[in-house]
């Protein structure tokens, strides 16, 4: 679990380097990725499992390229990992 935690707060951060907002809300909707008033945003619905705050990341970064961001090597490898993972979904 604390694994998945790294890889979500790497994958956060990569979103945030990539020009989105990242907001955690609490309320009945799944979450998910936008562009609102100009801005790029995620919103992660606090009551979900970090499993599916994987996959909201995962599906906005897949278009994201990571070879210009400065991100550790073991930890860009699980980020592309989760990327490919949920994007087939």
């Amino acid at each position: 679990m604390a694994k998945d935690t790294a890889i979500l707060r790497a994958m956060e951060e990569v979103a945030k380097k990539s020009g989105y907002t990242v907001r955690w809300d609490k309320g009945l909707f799944q979450g998910g990725s936008c562009v609102l008033e100009g801005n790029k945003l995620i919103v992660l619905n606090r009551h979900h499992p970090t499993e599916v705050h994987l996959g909201v990341l995962a599906r906005a970064l897949q278009d994201i390229s990571l070879q210009d961001m400065s991100i550790r090597k073991g930890m860009r490898k699980h980020i592309e990992a989760m990327i490919q993972r949920f994007s087939s979904e």
